[in-house]
């Protein structure tokens, strides 16, 4: 059986449930899952040139990754990579400050489309079978997303980019955001956020991860893989779920 690898944000590894790439390792013996919470695309394109420096990925291999959306900043301090997630979010750990002075749309998305472009050509070149998904559609703006924006950088016309990538832009599975939620992280009641108990968590719950994959219509998905991702989905709901985040890389960077 080909070996499997994932890579992604808190949509592909979460520290509250299993997701999509859970299900998936679920139905294979070599499973490693390379995501975190709140990295960004650089980081989840760094992660694949190491895991491939440590495995030599091939033919034997699968890579699905979940890109993120484009306002993130990755930085590897004091020995462990920063988790800060969406820029624009209070409690960032770059703060208000560095947003206003230095968070640019058009920016983000030229370093992060070049970043995809690359990781297509490097799997390309390596012979995997590897598919990309993506937790918001990358040609519209972190804003149109529900994701937020910098009031204090001047809107841009990034079509030019957009025109430039779409070839790589059209290599991207359908979103998260689109397929599940439909445009609207609020429309779907899910799990409490374990920080409000008045709005859902917006991570999409094993069920939802479960029917993402359906909508894609890859992979065939046993009633085995089925009843252990909905049964996580109720423990969860229930909270009773101890869930320990399997299947990461040991000894990485």
């Amino acid at each position: 059986m080909k070996r499997l690898f994932t890579f992604g944000c808190s949509f592909t590894q979460y520290w509250r449930w299993p997701t999509w790439a859970d299900c998936l390792g679920h139905q294979h013996e070599h499973y490693e899952n390379w995501g975190l919470c709140g990295a960004g695309n650089a980081y989840i394109f760094y992660s694949l040139i190491e895991c491939n420096r440590r495995y030599g990925l091939g033919r034997n291999d699968i890579i699905c990754i979940m890109w993120t959306n484009t306002s993130r900043e990755d930085r590897y301090v004091n020995g462990r990579w920063l988790e800060g997630g969406n820029i624009y979010w209070d409690g960032h750990p770059m703060g208000r400050d560095f947003a206003r002075q230095w968070a640019c749309e058009r920016g983000y998305l030229m370093r992060d489309l070049a970043l995809i472009t690359a990781a297509a050509d490097l799997l390309r070149s390596w012979q995997c079978d590897w598919h990309f998904m993506s937790m918001v559609p990358l040609d519209r703006s972190n804003l149109d997303n529900q994701l937020g924006n910098n009031p204090h950088s001047a809107a841009t016309d990034d079509s030019d980019v957009i025109d430039l990538y779409r070839t790589t832009l059209d290599l991207i599975k359908p979103s998260v955001f689109d397929l599940v939620f439909r445009g609207d992280w609020q429309s779907r009641p899910g799990i409490v956020d374990v920080n409000s108990n008045h709005r859902r968590d917006f991570h999409p719950t094993p069920a939802e991860h479960l029917e993402y994959l359906d909508g894609l219509e890859i992979w065939s998905i046993s009633q085995h893989t089925r009843d252990w991702m909905l049964d996580q989905d109720s423990a969860a709901r229930a909270g009773r779920l101890d869930w320990t985040q399997p299947n990461r890389p040991q000894g990485r960077l």
